[in-house]
């Protein structure tokens, strides 16, 4: 399918699953939904969980933006979000790895989701609102952290900083040793299969 932003920028985005819960997927940086996520995507949609999938503006197959709305990644995501409820979804939750996570923390404070999870997703790099602090107290959804405590991309101590300043009362952090980063949280890790167990299970709670 296609979406399109409030911007005019044309999205692309793949769809799957049944049922009233719907898991939007925002992938990493520098890559699009078929890399980041079609290994685990499925395995959402084999637990009962429908997933929206989605390619960041001049990422993978969706349109390439002017210079100056190139960053604009709160667009993105606010299109898919809204996209998820037309098609019917009661309740939606917004997971992304690394760069699709930070901006996941970024921005979730406006956007109509029922809880965020975030694999490696601290720091934004400059023009995409880099470590805003701002917003952090205004996030009040669920909130599950998932990273590693050696991983230079998205720093222990950076993780736990942006952790204590997310406004949820319902929030959780979970560090790796190691410096696994992203989707090898879900797909390869040593523990790939107990995040999957774990990231369920919070889904499934609070569903």
């Amino acid at each position: 399918m296609w979406l399109r932003t409030s911007d005019k920028v044309r999205l692309y985005d793949v769809e799957a699953g049944t049922g009233p819960t719907m898991i939007v997927l925002a992938h990493e940086g520098r890559s699009d939904i078929c890399s980041s996520w079609f290994d685990y995507a499925p395995r959402l949609v084999g637990a009962g969980l429908r997933t929206l999938m989605f390619d960041f503006r001049g990422n993978g197959r969706s349109d390439t933006a002017d210079r100056d709305k190139a960053l604009r990644l709160d667009r993105d995501l606010a299109a898919a979000v809204a996209q998820a409820r037309r098609a019917g979804a009661r309740r939606v939750f917004l997971m992304g790895a690394s760069l699709g996570g930070a901006a996941a923390v970024q921005n979730g404070a406006s956007l109509r989701v029922d809880g965020i999870v975030s694999l490696s997703g601290t720091r934004i790099w400059p023009g995409f609102g880099i470590n805003h602090y701002a917003s952090l107290p205004r996030l009040r959804v669920p909130f599950l952290y998932i990273g590693a405590t050696d991983d230079s991309n998205a720093p222990e101590r950076e993780a736990r900083d942006i952790f204590r300043r997310v406004g949820a009362r319902d929030k959780r952090i979970v560090l790796y040793p190691g410096a696994q980063h992203g989707t090898q949280f879900v797909d390869d890790a040593p523990f790939a299969r107990r995040t999957r167990a774990l990231i369920l299970a919070w889904l499934e709670s609070r569903s």
